[in-house]
């Protein structure tokens, strides 16, 4: 009885409603989980991030057993377009039609001969499918001219051990009569002289170099989700952009083949034609082309900071032509508006927002080369005006979002992924700037700008303080992407850079305790980053290593920074200044830096006076 009194109780109870207040889970942020709380999993960033002001950081999606064993799609569907058989041939004949090449047999790139002239699209296509590209079809739409009376060759730029060496694939037009749009003393950049041996290699494999090597070196990205890669598909159909481009592509091809940082014959060529382009780049009859105009500036940035002596009137005068063409143009107030398209008349919303990705990744180049006094006007610019600079910044973060439309959501996650890291990166790189301003400002400003700057450097590790948590505790490691361990290792080294930007000399003992922690502080960070992943390219992390290299007396840490530093300027810049070093007792101020990379390129080209 009593039993049957109690079950009539429990039927006729009445519950509470449950009231549902969003979407909540344990599927959501890193920051959530790691305090087990839940997440309403909205990107970029969460609610509660937001309103406890926490880095908010994504996993990354990890893909399927199916994908990672087989890649996408069903097997029989898979590229059955792009493939066909090759030609049976004896070998007689193939030893008559193999060309003479100096490559490696390690390349895996296909030789240019006369009845191997497929398209770029298929040679890459062919080359690089796998489970970790996407198709090329959708990264380089290829268009081949229909006109059967111009032959591939007439296109072509021919050399000593490669007569097929073709830019026939791109179908360059010839380039118009037009009236030069700089004064020429401010074009010493276009101009690259001198005469070096021939590499032996063509476009198309200069083009795939830059795709599967190049871009994932100079990004810890994936290569089809790289900015480079989305350079390249808008450069494919201006002519003076692909030219610079392929100047680029072929000195990076001979630096990655250990023939020095001096550019082949293909890329002076590819870089002369450039040039020819761009001092014809003003037609008053025409509309100009931003996009071409600001990718030429940016591969020139490319080509002139990858040589072994930095030329500091070279990048000066590119610094200055920028800021010209942006000021001209108003190209900053054009990416900086609050709708992308009130200028639909003039550019598209696609181009406005890959103009704000080009500016933003020059603002970068000028930034790093202003360290060692070569440049800096473009970012002064930039710098003068915080609030449209930080437009701008926004605008270019939507330049992989645009790729949903076509299907591309792989760029979209690996760019939320990595949202508040970028975002404290670019705050980094923005500090680098005015920390150069202030080191090369006079007496006066330098006081002014002291205390500010480095309260923006305490400002930033109170902010992320959970990343650098995350970055200096081995056991999170695993919930750390390789962007995190570069930015964290960029903030330590612009801590020493403060404190030695004036009078204070790298090397100087005895070191304060403060700067003793940031030193070592980075030299543990920077063995993380290296361990994590390859960035030998990425120029932030090869200058903190040089930051490094310059402020530690350890040996064991010597060797091992001056083994990981790989780019061929700061390389060359460091040996030079730890030979000096070494007679001014272990120290050197940073005035000393800059006047010695400018004594040692007048010495360079004293020996050498072709370059």
């Amino acid at each position: 009885m009593s039993q049957n009194g109690s079950d009539g109780g429990s039927v006729n109870r009445v519950r509470r409603a449950r009231v549902e207040r969003g979407k909540r889970s344990r599927n959501g942020c890193s920051t959530c989980i790691s305090k087990r709380v839940k997440c309403d999993e909205a990107r970029p960033y969460c609610e509660r991030c937001v309103r406890l002001h926490l880095t908010c950081e994504w996993r990354i999606p990890k893909p399927s057993l199916a994908s990672r064993r087989r890649g996408f799609g069903p097997i029989k569907d898979r590229d059955s377009s792009l493939w066909s058989p090759s030609s049976i041939v004896s070998k007689a004949d193939e030893r008559v039609q193999a060309p003479e090449s100096t490559m490696t047999p390690e390349s895996r790139l296909p030789s240019p001969t006369p009845e191997n002239r497929f398209q770029l699209d298929e040679f890459l296509a062919e080359d690089l499918s796998g489970e970790d590209y996407l198709p090329l079809s959708d990264v380089l739409p290829v268009q081949v001219p229909q006109d059967p009376e111009t032959p591939w060759e007439a296109l072509a730029i021919s050399t000593e051990n490669n007569s097929s060496n073709s830019l026939g694939a791109f179908g360059l037009l010839r380039a118009p009569v037009m009236g030069p749009f700089f004064a020429a003393s401010d074009l010493s950049f276009a101009y690259a002289t001198g005469f070096t041996p021939a590499l032996g290699s063509d476009d198309k494999q200069a083009a795939s170099f830059h795709c599967k090597v190049l871009a994932p070196l100079k990004s810890t990205r994936n290569w089809a989700c790289s900015a480079h890669t989305l350079f390249l598909n808008k450069a494919y159909n201006r002519d003076m952009a692909l030219h610079f481009l392929l100047a680029v592509s072929h000195s990076e091809l001979a630096i990655y083949y250990g023939r020095g940082s001096q550019p082949p014959r293909e890329s002076q060529e590819h870089f002369e034609r450039g040039s020819r382009l761009f001092l014809q780049a003003h037609n008053p009859f025409a509309s100009p082309d931003h996009v071409g105009m600001m990718l030429s500036f940016l591969y020139m940035y490319m080509f002139w900071m990858r040589r072994d002596r930095l030329d500091p009137m070279k990048l000066k005068d590119l610094s200055r032509a920028v800021l010209a063409y942006v000021r001209t143009y108003g190209l900053d107030t054009l990416c900086a508006s609050d709708d992308v398209g009130t200028c639909s008349g003039m550019i598209t919303a696609s181009e406005q927002v890959l103009l704000a990705r080009v500016i933003i990744y020059l603002y970068d180049r000028d930034g790093f080369c202003c360290f060692f006094g070569c440049g800096g006007d473009f970012a002064n610019f930039l710098n003068s005006d915080p609030r449209k600079r930080r437009r701008i910044w926004l605008r270019s973060r939507t330049a992989f979002l645009l790729s949903s439309e076509s299907g591309s959501f792989g760029c979209v996650e690996t760019e939320m992924d990595d949202a508040a890291t970028l975002d404290v990166y670019f705050e980094l790189i923005t500090l680098h700037q005015e920390i150069n301003a202030y080191s090369q400002a006079s007496a006066t400003q330098s006081t002014i700008m002291e205390s500010r700057l480095q309260q923006q450097l305490e400002t930033i590790h109170k902010e992320y303080a959970s990343l650098f948590h995350r970055v200096t505790d081995p056991k999170c490691h695993s919930q750390c992407t390789l962007m995190a361990f570069v930015a964290v290792t960029f903030y330590y080294a612009l801590q020493i850079y403060y404190h030695r930007a004036r009078l204070s000399s790298f090397g100087t003992r005895p070191l304060p305790t403060r700067l003793q922690n940031f030193l070592t502080s980075l030299v543990s960070t920077a063995y993380y980053a290296v361990k994590a992943g390859p960035m030998q390219l990425l120029e932030r992390f090869q200058w903190s290593l040089f930051i490094a290299a310059l402020e530690t007396t350890d040996p064991v840490h010597k060797e091992w920074i001056g083994n990981s530093i790989s780019d061929p300027a700061i390389r060359a810049g460091f040996d030079h200044i730890k030979s000096l070093k070494e007679q001014s007792h272990g120290s050197i101020t940073m005035h000393m830096i800059r006047s010695l990379i400018d004594e040692g390129f007048q010495c360079h080209t004293r020996i050498s006076p072709n370059w």
